[in-house]
């Protein structure tokens, strides 16, 4: 009876909706539930399920597959000392800007739907802060050029997008529509208007390049997309 009205409870907490970091888990009954593996003591499994509620469970009441996952997890996250580091807190200590680079930028930014996205996203990669804007046709005449040479080097470098688009449907627009996959800061922000006084940027379409510490590399990014692309980011990362 106690049987039953568990893997009934736990077959109604494996029904969460789906989140970024979450994985599809399975129990042994076939119940199935998406969430973050955050701890593993003592045989027992602690699940997070997307809308944040702690699932605890012997693993041997989950699928064969999701039990061997447990383990290799623990085993890879334990430390010398016997303990071990859950998911979560692995994320929180996850790559973080470099000074130099995060006092330039708003704690959260935005992708090209317009969702808010860690600033660390761009932690230790060389970034291209690229000033253009739709109404401007040597912008949109030069703006597939940084989109193919960001997508095809996104490994090491990111851009972010400062807008002089007229209003923020237009700057989104912009990006839907030369396929821009990189982060932007908000329209006419505080952040934007000081990075062109920093760069001196007089007229756009202007890529000004610096390195995960922050530092100004070149503010010739856009010659240098344009007539070595194939060269740009050894000789960028030669220079920082």
């Amino acid at each position: 009876m106690k049987t039953s009205l568990f893997l009934t409870s736990l077959a109604l907490l494996f029904s969460s909706s789906l989140s970024a970091e979450m994985r599809t888990w399975t129990s042994s009954a076939g119940s199935k539930i998406e969430a973050e593996l955050v701890e593993y003591s003592n045989r027992v499994v602690v699940l997070r399920s997307a809308d944040g509620r702690r699932i605890s469970l012997p693993i041997n009441k989950l699928a064969p597959a999701d039990q061997v996952m447990v383990t290799k997890w623990h085993a890879e996250n334990s430390t010398s000392t016997g303990g071990f580091a859950s998911a979560s807190k692995q994320q929180a200590v996850k790559a973080q800007l470099k000074p130099g680079l995060a006092e330039m930028l708003p704690e959260q930014l935005l992708d090209s739907s317009g969702k808010k996205i860690s600033r660390n996203e761009l932690a230790g990669k060389t970034v291209g802060f690229y000033f253009s804007a739709h109404w401007c046709p040597p912008c949109r005449a030069f703006t597939p050029s940084p989109v193919k040479f960001r997508d095809s080097n996104k490994k090491d470098f990111e851009v972010v997008f400062v807008s002089s688009d007229k209003s923020p449907d237009a700057q989104m627009e912009y990006m839907k529509e030369t396929n821009m996959k990189w982060y932007t800061l908000p329209h006419r922000s505080s952040e934007g208007n000081a990075l062109s006084q920093k760069f001196g940027v007089r007229g756009i379409p202007a890529l000004i390049i610096v390195s995960p510490d922050g530092e100004t590399i070149t503010k010739n990014g856009r010659g240098d997309v344009s007539s070595n692309a194939s060269g740009a980011i050894k000789a960028w990362t030669k220079s920082s």
